[in-house]
């Protein structure tokens, strides 16, 4: 099994939504929802703005459509509560999401064959929460979650297990996690269901499910 790996490759760091779950645009409907009934053309805005910004916090999405899309001021108290209320939107529609296909099938292939982590822009306890209970706690070798950003979160793992960079892979649905990993210097393989509309660079390799991962990271 270990053969059909390169031997260069030692660890794996996933993103969670649109990579492991189908949750992204769950999670972008959910954002927009709490804008519904802004006016339209600020609604277009926000929902332009979700389309392009996966892999980030929700606080600094909501700093950006609060200041710069509505133009209104958003201290920590409101930043707060919209937090609070998306939590509460997208809570129990997670734990029911579909995983990418490919996805489990991957996972249970390699888990305690190659170190596989998780790092995500999700706050960390509540990722924590969402991925034991679906199960997949056992998969991973840490579940990492915000703060901090994923640049830094990458950079940390990679410090704290001493592990080279170009020796890891990333594998991420977001130019956030594309960043991420060239911040650090490590390989990147891009997930985009929609090859056409894929938030990348042409020359990264890309997968429209796990389906084709190990293919992609003989590539990477």
């Amino acid at each position: 099994m270990g053969d059909s790996l390169p031997r260069t490759i030692g660890m794996l760091v996933f993103d969670f939504d649109g990579v492991i779950l189908d949750s992204a645009t769950l999670k972008r409907q959910a954002f927009a929802d709490l804008y519904r009934d802004e006016a339209p053309e600020q609604y277009r805005a926000v929902l332009a703005y979700l389309g392009r910004r996966g892999g980030q916090p929700r606080e600094v999405k909501f700093r950006h459509i609060e200041g710069q899309i509505l133009g209104r001021e958003a201290g920590e108290g409101r930043i707060r509560e919209l937090c609070a209320r998306f939590k509460a939107s997208v809570e129990q529609r997670l734990l029911q999401a579909p995983a990418i296909p490919g996805a489990l099938e991957f996972l249970s292939r390699w888990a305690g064959v190659r170190p596989l982590y998780l790092l995500s822009a999700t706050p960390e306890a509540e990722l924590r929460s969402i991925v034991r209970q679906r199960g997949l706690t056992p998969f991973f070798e840490e579940v990492l979650g915000s703060p901090p950003d994923k640049v830094t979160g990458l950079r940390y793992l990679l410090a704290r297990r001493g592990q080279a960079a170009r020796e890891t892979v990333m594998i991420g649905d977001s130019y956030n996690d594309y960043r991420a990993a060239r911040s650090n210097g490590t390989r990147f393989v891009g997930v985009s269901a929609d090859p056409g509309a894929s938030p990348f660079p042409g020359d990264v390799i890309t997968v429209r499910d796990l389906h084709g991962l190990e293919a992609a990271l003989r590539q990477a």
